[in-house]
């Protein structure tokens, strides 16, 4: 059974980790850098030593919800267009392996992603200022790796219930903008405003959006905002991943491409 299991991540692993996946998350990369150097990011750290929150992952809050759910709004609808997944349901492989190893999936390729992000914005700042800002990798490796298992989560969910990767990626994209930190704090503002929501209510709601989850994870120094962060994460993800697996498991899939 763990062979079995390591088999189908390596293989999900593989298939995630595409060409599109790096050009992509390259590309992020290099933005993050751009926008450190044309904004006053790159003043800030020279005459203060201090990195903000807002110049390191300025592309992440504009364009990272549609850069994380281009990786992962295929995952299960792709095996199903191209009845692969009836293959392996034929092999004897349940629906339970088949989901975690998806599961494992996107929890590890989170993380590689968190890293090609993270990498190239931390060596321009260190060799701008000194070697100890090397730790804003790890200080920000946890709450960007949340950020991107948030939306991985969802992509899991779209991937499961759009059924086809044309759907899924409407969805994605629909999605994609609805969570942008900005916009989402208009909704809930505006639905705040007509339902007469408190300010603690408001703040609660705009937790969903993972871009403002992120900004709450990475303020180690507020515990409330950092405990909140936490959990708002872990509930988030084990939700979005439960619904999908009791999705998933319902399913009919044989001869589903035909």
């Amino acid at each position: 059974m763990n062979g079995t299991l390591l088999k189908l991540t390596l293989r999900d692993i593989r298939s995630a980790l595409s060409f599109r996946t790096f050009l992509i998350w390259i590309a992020m990369a290099g933005m993050a850098v751009f926008f450190f150097f044309t904004s006053a990011g790159r003043t800030e750290l020279v005459n203060e030593n201090k990195v903000e929150f807002m110049t390191l992952f300025l592309p992440q809050i504009i364009f990272g919800a549609w850069a994380v759910l281009s990786v992962y709004f295929d995952l299960v609808s792709s095996d199903r267009e191209h009845n692969v997944l009836d293959c392996i349901l034929c092999s004897g492989i349940t629906k339970k392996q088949i989901f975690t190893a998806k599961t494992l999936t996107t929890a590890v390729v989170s993380l590689i992603l968190s890293f090609i992000y993270l990498l190239p914005i931390t060596a321009v700042i260190v060799l701008l200022s000194e070697l100890s800002n090397a730790m804003l990798l790890v200080r920000y490796l946890l709450p960007l790796w949340g950020y991107i298992m948030v939306f991985a989560a969802m992509g899991v969910i779209i991937s499961v219930l759009a059924r086809s990767s044309k759907a899924a990626l409407i969805w994605s994209l629909a999605v994609g903008l609805i969570l942008m930190p900005r916009f989402f704090m208009i909704i809930v503002e505006g639905l705040g405003s007509a339902f007469h929501w408190s300010h603690g209510v408001i703040d609660g709601v705009s937790m969903i959006a993972p871009g403002v989850l992120m900004n709450a994870l990475s303020d180690f120094e507020n515990t409330t905002n950092l405990l909140n962060g936490i959990i708002g994460f872990s509930s988030g993800v084990l939700i979005l991943f439960t619904i999908s697996y009791l999705v998933f498991c319902r399913q009919d899939e044989y001869n589903y491409g035909e």
